[in-house]
């Protein structure tokens, strides 16, 4: 990575409280009916979305990769305009921002942040198009999806879980509620919340009573002949969406992987300490937001610079690496993948059973 544009996602990191909040007094002077409009709670909020503007534009600038930007900007619009908020609105906000930056920032540092802000405009000018359903009317399972985010929605767990287990009792794989039910669904709940459909609180309560429900299916998980492949699947510190990882944990141990599934915000010494006590072979790391790539890249670089993990095989997925598929290699993984199925594909691959 060249040395300016590590230099100026660090600038941008430290600073990222100091930049937001000369970014919203900006445009607040500049557009003083804000203050009437949206009141104290819209100048907060004006000021908590910059920040996050200023975490995905550092992240995106670390890791060479402006389609990590471009994509959430894309998500942002959408985001507002089901909240009633104009792109124009957006596009001031970054405009804003981006003339904080030409203050704040050595002139070669500002060119570099400059380079990734003009391509959200580019984004933001295009046409958004609406967010369709994660559940297609082509899935073989759509019904049940469409039954199991329903009972969600309405706070019936059990109900959900119901549904679940009968299907499995009527010799639907594991696998394909995983893949036909469990991710669609979550991937639906994203979208509602992203549409304004559904509260922060909602989407929590689905996401918890799916990792509740997967529990209830592991006599079966656990039920498979051992392969002799052991697998360290894990969060980064700050990453507390473990849904999708664990996820992809049960399908090594459906295929007879030894797995030690670390869950959520596990710091980088606990992660290498267990590769080493189990001698593991793949080490599998998701991260849901783009400001969880750079704890990634530091986690591989401390299993690289430990000479007792050498062999070891490191994958890694989530949003951000699906966003930009070349992301993957800046981080110094060995592989990626978008879901369990590929991801165990592709690690079978990686590590042979040994003869």
């Amino acid at each position: 990575m060249p040395a300016i544009k590590k230099r100026t996602a660090e600038l941008i990191y430290k600073n990222e409280l100091e930049i937001a909040t000369a970014t919203t007094e900006f445009q607040y002077r500049q557009f003083p009916e804000l203050e009437t409009k949206y009141g104290p709670k819209g100048r907060a909020k004006c000021l908590q979305d910059v920040r996050y503007h200023l975490s995905y534009l550092s992240e995106a600038i670390l890791s060479s990769s402006p389609l990590l930007f471009k994509d959430y900007i894309g998500w942002a619009q959408q985001m507002l305009a089901a909240r009633n908020i104009p792109a124009k609105d957006l596009i001031v906000n970054i405009n804003c921002l981006k003339e904080v930056l030409a203050q704040r920032l050595p002139i070669e540092n500002y060119i570099v942040a400059a380079k990734y802000l003009n391509g959200a405009f580019t984004q933001l000018e295009a046409h958004s198009e609406e967010i369709q359903t994660f559940i297609p009317e082509s899935s073989p399972y759509k019904r049940l999806a469409d039954n199991y985010l329903r009972c969600l929605l309405e706070g019936n767990r059990n109900k959900a879980c119901r549904l679940i287990l009968e299907a499995v009792e009527n010799n639907v794989k594991v696998q394909d509620i995983y893949l036909q039910v469990f991710q669609m669904v979550q991937y639906e709940i994203g979208r509602l919340w992203q549409l304004n459909q559904i509260s922060v609180a909602q989407e929590h309560y689905c996401t918890a009573a799916t990792q509740m429900i997967m529990s209830q299916l592991y006599t079966v998980i656990f039920d498979t002949e051992r392969n002799g492949k052991k697998l360290v699947a894990t969060c980064v510190a700050g990453d507390l969406h473990e849904i999708g990882i664990r996820m992809v944990a049960d399908f090594f141990e459906m295929d007879g992987w030894d797995t030690y599934y670390l869950g959520a915000n596990t710091p980088i010494d606990s992660i290498l300490k267990t590769i080493r006590d189990e001698k593991a072979d793949l080490l599998l790391v998701s991260a849901t937001m783009t400001y969880h790539v750079r704890a990634i890249a530091d986690l591989i670089t401390a299993v690289r610079a430990d000479a007792q993990l050498a062999h070891i095989k490191i994958m890694v997925g989530g949003y951000p690496f699906n966003a930009a598929p070349e992301l993957w290699k800046t981080v110094g993984a060995d592989a990626c993948s978008t879901n369990a199925l590929q991801a165990l594909e592709v690690a079978n691959k990686l590590i042979p059973i040994a003869a």
